[in-house]
């Protein structure tokens, strides 16, 4: 798979999960969850997934953002691999913040425990690896380079 075919299916994916997030039914009542200062929509999505709305609606822009990625025109850097970098990025600095007891509901605003440090860690590295180690492997070019061909 290529940047530009992760952009699309990870975005394509966060855009189902935020709106599968939205439905009440598929979301638990927030029952031993820490309490939040936004409870709008909060819950276990599928049992597995703390989540309130600031997620939910992050997920939708997350995907969106990945579709237009994938479709957007080449450039110098295809606008791909940025969405893979910043991917890497915003999922890392989440799942390293869910780890910490001080940082892991954002003051109250973001539950970013349990499940989520797992999920955010995986989104990371895959962004990760579509972003620069799989752009690295591109002859004579460095990281911050791509051929204008199809990836």
């Amino acid at each position: 798979m290529f940047p530009r075919r992760f952009a699309l299916y990870g975005g394509s994916l966060m855009i189902l999960l935020g709106v599968l997030s939205l439905i009440p039914a598929l979301s638990n009542p927030p029952f031993n969850l820490p309490v939040l200062q936004v409870d709008t929509s909060y819950g276990l999505f599928m049992g597995i997934f703390p989540m309130n709305i600031f997620n939910k609606v992050a997920l939708i822009i997350f995907g969106a953002l990945g579709i237009a990625a994938a479709y957007a025109k080449n450039r110098e850097l295809p606008a791909s691999i940025y969405y893979s970098r910043l991917v890497f990025v915003a999922m890392g600095a989440l799942a390293i913040l869910g780890a910490f007891p001080q940082t892991n509901t954002l003051m109250g605003y973001w539950p970013l425990f349990g499940n989520e440090i797992l999920a955010h860690g995986l989104f990371a590295l895959v962004g990760a690896y579509y972003g620069f180690a799989l752009t690295m492997k591109v002859p004579h070019q460095g990281p911050w380079s791509v051929d204008s061909g199809p990836l």
